[in-house]
């Protein structure tokens, strides 16, 4: 059997559905994915700027939970910031033999992407029903800013 790993941006669970980010919700699903996934090996990726947008209460938690290795953030200054960061881990995984995963919002090219979802409380993390995105030109255009221009009469 492939060992599995699920990568989980920080953030996106910690903002799940809420106007303002919680750290005691990204704690509480990732206590749910353990149960629900013992095998699975999980790194938890954070943006260093997220510190800033949890509540004052919830920062010095959230240093414990880097201190505690709980929580890796991606370098300040890496390249395509922590999403690049993420495609780099899972590049890396891949090439070790193994499945990867990725719990984000942001596709991850040739990334499966899981489906995370709240039931009345209960943290649901379906790593089975999976979306791998590929990159190609014309996502990879679409996903350009454009410019808008005045039309010539």
């Amino acid at each position: 059997m492939t060992p599995t790993l699920v990568l989980v941006d920080a953030g996106m669970v910690a903002g799940f559905r809420r106007s303002s980010l919680s750290l005691g919700q990204l704690h509480q699903a990732l206590v749910h994915l353990a149960r629900q996934h013992p095998e699975a090996q999980v790194a938890v990726v954070a943006d260093p700027s997220l510190k800033w947008d949890l509540a004052p209460a919830d920062q010095p938690l959230f240093e414990g939970d880097i201190i505690a290795q709980a929580i890796v953030c991606a370098p300040a200054g890496a390249l395509d910031g922590t999403i690049g960061f993420l495609e780099r881990a899972a590049a890396s995984a891949t090439n070790a033999g193994q499945r990867v995963v990725a719990f984000t919002d942001r596709a991850l090219p040739g990334v499966s992407l899981g489906r995370l979802r709240n039931e009345g409380g209960k943290w649901v993390w379906d790593l089975e029903d999976v979306r791998t995105i590929e990159a190609d030109a014309a996502a990879t255009a679409a996903a350009q800013p454009r410019r808008r221009t005045r039309s010539r009469r």
